[in-house]
């Protein structure tokens, strides 16, 4: 039901009755790609707008030159970042970002706004000199810009204007959007967010809603000094890392993920890092990667209570999902069907207890129904297993009653 925004989404009736959210909304409100080998295309008017209210690493330089740079798309196009030291640059993007989800919504009523969020953020901002990672300090000595002539900073520090931001972009939304979530996607939850802000008397106020681990393993529930902080709860935090492919790793992630409560899912890419294949579609991710990772997310959207949720290091299992190196199974939410995979020819499907199977159904590239599968596999009373090992790896959706 909730979607990242893509430009023109608004204009596809596929859109109805969705929720969208911006992904770093500040992007929304002016070209992030500045390329220096265009310089000559900006007028004064425009440069004097960039020197004036985005971040600043000298003024001994000419435009771009002078500009901090933020991710860069290529060696010589760059992400110019606002200067946020500046109550005013807040103000303006805030009341622009707003606006962007205002226009997005009166273009299509049945479109509706659900929140924002944020790849890695870092409190210091997204500051980068070529491919490493960089601080205003990198640049000027300490956590703050330099200010072009006739410029008043507001906030001493980078890190407490960019923090401003977030606090009066959170406030504003919550006035006039109640519903609204935030959320965000560190690296590390704890060394890439969690450290650098729990010390902070405003900590609380600049905490998402939910906070994602981009990277591999399962420190989004391991790691004790992210819940003694009192800033997240497990029930609030996830895992979206795109740098795992191989089943038990998956597996592991998603068992770990459901038995705390927590989350499993994508964000924003499917791969293209770690060892997971660069795929560009979900289309191309295989069902059992597909379904793993919907495991704990369904789990908690069933209730399952997490009493009844076990994990051996091997092998997950619920009253309605269950894990294994030979087969997934899981039930969907508000349905009575069971979505599988079978890994090996041994994996075999336990309906509950006088429960039979009415349909089964083949699946397509969207793990939606699309031919009958009945010929696929056998069913004794209320076991299912799978007849040909040219099926294995395939996606099926059983419903029983």
């Amino acid at each position: 039901s909730y979607v990242f925004y893509q430009y023109g989404m608004e204009k596809d009736p596929l859109s109805n009755g969705l929720y969208f959210y911006l992904e770093t909304p500040e992007y929304f409100t002016y070209d992030r790609k500045l390329d220096i080998q265009k310089k000559s295309a900006f007028n004064p008017k425009q440069i004097a707008f960039f020197e004036r209210n985005f971040a600043l690493k000298n003024t001994g330089q000419p435009f771009p030159y002078n500009l901090a740079t933020g991710w860069f798309f290529d060696s010589h196009t760059f992400t110019p970042l606002l200067d946020f030291q500046q109550q005013k640059v807040i103000t303006w993007a805030i009341d622009s970002i707003l606006n962007t989800v205002k226009l997005i919504e009166s273009r299509n009523p049945k479109f509706h706004f659900g929140g924002f969020g944020w790849d890695e953020p870092r409190p210091t901002g997204d500051f980068w000199d070529g491919r490493k990672k960089a601080t205003m300090e990198s640049w000027t000595g300490d956590d703050s810009g330099a200010k072009y002539p006739g410029v008043i900073h507001n906030y001493s520090t980078y890190t407490d204007g960019h923090m401003e931001f977030y606090k009066q972009l959170y406030k504003r939304t919550r006035h006039e959007y109640n519903y609204a979530k935030f959320f965000s996607e560190p690296y590390d939850i704890y060394k890439d967010w969690i450290q650098l802000i729990e010390n902070r008397p405003d900590a609380k106020e600049i905490t998402p809603d939910i906070i994602s681990q981009e990277g591999p393993g399962t420190q989004f529930v391991d790691d004790r000094r992210i819940y003694t902080s009192k800033l997240l709860k497990k029930e609030n935090a996830y895992c979206t890392t795109p740098n795992v492919f191989q089943d038990k790793d998956n597996r592991l992630i998603a068992a770990k993920a459901a038995i705390n409560g927590s989350w499993f899912g994508w964000f924003g890419r499917f791969g293209g890092t770690g060892d997971m294949p660069n795929f560009q579609s979900i289309k191309e991710v295989p069902a059992r990667l597909k379904l793993i990772r919907v495991l704990a997310n369904w789990e908690n959207i069933n209730g399952t209570p997490l009493s009844n949720r076990s994990w051996n290091g091997s092998i997950y299992k619920s009253n309605t999902a269950f894990a294994s190196s030979d087969v997934i199974s899981i039930l969907q939410p508000h349905t009575h069907k069971l979505f599988v995979v079978f890994l090996t020819k041994s994996g075999k499907i336990v309906l509950p207890d006088k429960k039979r199977a009415v349909t089964i159904s083949r699946t397509d590239s969207l793990f939606i129904e699309s031919e009958n599968g009945a010929k696929d596999l056998y069913l004794r009373n209320n076991i299912i297993e799978l007849k040909d090992a040219k099926c294995l790896g395939k996606g099926y959706i059983i419903k029983y009653n």
